[in-house]
C-alpha cells in the first residue's frame, strides 16, 4: 500500500541533525545510494589540487591521434563517484581553424543557498584549491545547470563562485592561499539521461553563423550521416548519436582530406575526444546548441532542446584508469541511456564499472583483511553501496538454467518519494547466482510496470538494498515484482 508522504518541518530537522560544519544534511538519500558529507574538520587527502595550472584551458584543438589510450589518470572528488563524467571543461564554440572555444566568456556569480527540488541528483564534493588573489580557479562541478546549494570552506576564506556561458565553474578568492571545500551541489536528473524534446528549430536558442570555412565540409559530412535542416532537430540528434558512437579507435591516422573534421567524421576513426569534437562541429552548423565537455581521462557532449541541457557519451573510453576507486562512495546511477548503442561499446560508464569491479576484487582478495577496503564486506552485494548503473550492458542468459528469486523482506509502510528496503535470495539449481543484477518494479494498475531501481546480489546469493518509489506514482494498491535477466550462469528469473 503506497501512502501519501507529508514533508518534515525543516526547522525541526535542523534542530535534530546537522553534518559537516553544522551546514549540511547528516546524510542524504539519492538513486545511487545514501551518501553522507565530508568531514570538514579532518585533514583532506587530495590526489590533486586544483590551481592556476588547472584554469589554462582557455581552448582545445583537434588532433589525429585515434588510437585508444591504455590508462588515463583520474581524480573525482564527488560522491555519488561521478568517474569519468566529471565536468571540468567546456567548449560551445569553434573558430574557422576548428579550435574549440568559448562563446561567452563572461563571468557571473554563483550565489549558495539553493534548494533541491523532486528529480533532482544530489552530490557531495570535497576538493582542495590553492587560491591567487583576484583570480579565478577553474572547479569541476557534476553536470549542466548544476545547483549549489551549501559551502563549507576550510579555513574560512573570503571566496565566491562564478560560471561562464560554458557553464564552466571558477573559484575566486580575495586572498592567495590553499582551501578545502565541501560543496552540496543538486542537479535535474533529466540532464543526465532523458530523451531529446521533439523540438522545432524556432524553439532553439539561436545560434550565430558558423565560420564559411566549415560550410563545405559539413555538407560532405551531413550527407554522409543523412541529416538535414528538413528533420525535425530531435531526429537529427539521434541519427548523429548513432553515427558517432559507431566511430572505432584506429593507430593509423585518417588523413584522406587534409582537413582534420573532414578525416575524423568520414574516417570514423576515433576516441571520445575525437567523436565529440566532430559531433560539435556537425551541431553547431546544422543548427542545434551544442558543447565538448572533456577532463583529464574522457569527453562527451551536451545538447541542448527547449528544456534542457543533455549529457550524451558518444564513448571512445579508455582501457583503464589511473586511479583508486573511493569504495566508501556510491557510484552514480543515471537514468537508462535514451540512445542505442552499438555492437563492441566502450562507454564511460563501462570504463568506470571495470575499475570499480576490480578495486572491489582486489580489496576482498586482500590477504591482510586490515589493508581491505572498510567499506567491503565479504558479505555484502558486489558493490556494497549502489546497485547496478542500468546503462551496463545485460547479461546473456539463454540457455541457462531458470533463476529462483524470493522476496523474503520489505518495509511495511511505503511512502512516495522516499526510500524501501527489500530482500530476498536469488539461486539457479540450488545453487546461490552471485554478482547478479536484479529489477525491483511496481506494475501500476496491474498494467504499467516501473522500474524503481535495481540491486545486487552477494556472494551468498542475497540481495538486499533500498528503491525510491516515484512521487507520481499513484496512491493506492499496487503489485511489486522483482526479475533479472541473469547472469553467466544464471538465466532469468522473476518473483511477484
Amino acid at each position: 500500500m503506497l501512502h501519501e508522504f507529508i514533508a518534515a518541518d525543516p526547522n525541526e530537522d535542523a534542530a535534530l541533525s546537522s553534518g559537516a560544519a553544522g551546514q549540511m544534511p547528516a546524510a542524504i538519500r539519492t538513486p545511487s545510494g545514501t551518501v553522507t558529507p565530508p568531514n570538514a574538520r579532518t585533514s583532506p587527502e587530495p590526489s590533486s589540487v586544483y590551481d592556476r595550472a588547472s584554469s589554462q584551458n582557455a581552448a582545445f584543438r583537434p588532433d589525429r591521434d585515434t588510437s585508444r589510450p591504455r590508462v588515463e589518470r583520474y581524480e573525482d572528488p564527488f560522491s555519488p563517484s561521478l568517474t569519468p563524467f566529471k565536468r571540468m571543461t567546456a567548449y560551445d564554440a569553434v573558430r574557422a581553424d576548428y579550435t574549440l572555444y568559448v562563446r561567452d566568456p563572461q563571468l557571473r556569480k554563483i550565489v549558495p543557498g539553493e534548494e533541491a527540488q523532486d528529480g533532482d541528483d544530489r552530490f557531495f564534493s570535497d576538493m582542495v584549491v590553492q587560491l591567487e588573489a583576484g583570480e579565478d580557479i577553474r572547479i569541476p562541478t557534476v553536470g549542466p545547470q548544476a545547483r549549489l546549494l551549501t559551502v563549507t570552506a576550510s579555513p574560512r576564506s573570503d571566496i565566491s563562485f562564478w560560471r561562464d556561458g560554458a557553464d564552466n565553474w571558477f573559484l575566486r578568492g580575495s586572498s592567495p592561499g590553499r582551501v578545502r571545500l565541501v560543496t552540496e551541489l543538486a542537479i535535474d536528473r533529466a540532464n543526465f539521461a532523458s530523451g531529446y524534446d521533439d523540438t522545432r528549430w524556432a524553439d532553439l536558442p539561436q545560434l550565430p553563423p558558423q565560420p564559411q570555412a566549415h560550410r563545405r565540409a559539413y555538407r560532405r559530412v551531413a550527407r554522409a550521416i543523412g541529416i538535414s535542416r528538413r528533420m525535425r532537430p530531435r531526429k537529427v540528434v539521434d541519427k548523429m548519436v548513432t553515427y558517432f558512437r559507431s566511430f572505432e579507435p584506429s593507430d593509423a591516422p585518417p588523413n584522406a582530406h587534409r582537413d582534420i573534421y573532414l578525416d575524423l567524421a568520414l574516417s570514423r576513426k576515433g576516441v571520445c575526444r575525437h567523436r565529440s569534437f566532430a559531433f560539435l562541429v556537425t551541431a553547431l552548423n546544422v543548427g542545434i546548441p551544442t558543447r565538448l565537455v572533456h577532463n583529464e581521462a574522457h569527453a562527451w557532449v551536451e545538447v541542448r532542446d527547449k528544456n534542457r541541457w543533455h549529457r550524451i557519451d558518444l564513448g571512445g573510453a579508455a582501457l583503464n584508469l589511473a586511479d583508486e576507486p573511493r569504495l566508501d562512495r556510491p557510484p552514480h546511477v543515471p537514468p537508462p541511456d535514451q540512445f542505442e548503442w552499438p555492437t563492441g561499446r566502450d562507454s564511460g560508464s563501462d570504463l568506470a564499472h571495470r575499475e570499480r569491479q576490480a578495486a572491489l576484487a582486489n580489496a576482498q582478495n586482500s590477504s591482510d583483511p586490515s589493508d581491505a577496503d572498510p567499506a567491503v564486506d565479504p558479505n555484502a552485494p558486489a558493490d556494497p553501496n549502489a546497485a547496478p548503473d542500468p546503462n551496463l550492458p545485460p547479461a546473456t542468459s539463454q540457455g541457462l538454467p531458470d533463476t529462483t528469486l524470493t522476496i523474503d523482506n520489505i518495509d511495511r509502510d511505503i511512502f512516495r518519494g522516499l526510500p524501501v528496503r527489500i530482500s530476498g535470495t536469488a539461486r539457479a539449481e540450488g545453487k546461490a547466482c552471485v554478482n547478479m543484477r536484479v529489477d525491483v518494479l511496481l506494475l501500476v494498475e496491474g498494467e504499467v510496470e516501473r522500474q524503481l531501481g535495481s540491486l545486487a546480489t552477494n556472494a551468498r546469493g542475497v540481495y538486499d538494498g533500498e528503491v525510491v518509489v516515484p512521487a507520481a506514482i499513484p496512491i493506492g494498491d499496487h503489485e511489486l515484482v522483482v526479475a533479472t535477466v541473469g547472469n553467466q550462469r544464471c538465466g532469468l528469473g522473476q518473483v511477484r
